[in-house]
């Protein structure tokens, strides 16, 4: 219990919530394997020298730096939806779809459709990816992706059915989408391979990220 003093409390406060509190002045630390370096000097700033692993939803109410060797850039790993708050309770909510989808022997000439709609109701689809994680046996030798009932190869053109390819929608795309896309009405995504799969069947990953947008509640 060394070094602690009168004024450092852990303590219910008034509204019935565990509070942890330090000498003014002094901050909250989490481990020992560093100290800030962005001048934390609050009883109320909290440092974490290790990692820090959150399972449920976070809420970023105030400006959100990542700062690694002085450049700032995001290499933090947000998985689910990560929300955009704005004025009045709208928010724009960032978010991602998968499916894997398999192309049975005799199909994909025609284009076979994924299960659920990985084009969400009025949403901005920002980038989709895909990897094969079945090659077919045969006959397939390239396939294309896109919505379903529309520019069937705007996400992926004629990229190839090798296991392990991989491929997204910047570098991949037929070219005719100069950004993001708009998509109103929900609808499956369609993978059309050059020719029917023979041998066995053929496997692609696909994963959808895309923006759904809230307006003002009041």
């Amino acid at each position: 219990m060394g070094g602690l003093t009168p004024s450092c409390r852990i303590r219910v406060n008034a509204a019935g919530d565990w509070q942890i509190l330090p000498p003014a002045g002094q901050i909250m630390q989490i481990g020992d394997a560093g100290a800030t370096s962005q001048g934390l000097v609050d009883n109320d700033d909290l440092f974490v020298s290790g990692k820090l692993e959150i399972d449920g939803e976070v809420y970023f109410e105030g400006g959100s730096n990542f700062l690694v060797a002085s450049v700032f850039y995001s290499t933090a790993h947000f998985y689910g939806n990560l929300s955009e708050a704005g004025d009045n309770g709208s928010n724009m909510r960032h978010k991602n779809l998968m499916e894997q989808v398999t192309i049975a022997v005799g199909f994909g000439a025609a284009g076979v459709n994924t299960a659920a709609n990985l084009a969400p109701v009025d949403s901005i689809i920002t980038a989709v990816a895909v990897r094969v994680t079945q090659a077919p046996g045969g006959g397939a030798v390239t396939f294309n992706l896109g919505r379903t009932g529309g520019n069937v190869d705007e996400f992926i053109q004629n990229l190839a059915v090798a296991l392990d390819t991989t491929g997204n929608s910047a570098a991949n795309g037929d070219g005719v989408n100069a950004g993001p896309v708009h998509n109103g009405a929900a609808n499956t995504l369609v993978l059309t391979t050059n020719a029917n799969v023979i041998g066995t069947d053929m496997k692609v990953r696909i994963l959808v990220y895309y923006r759904t947008i809230n307006a003002p509640t009041y």
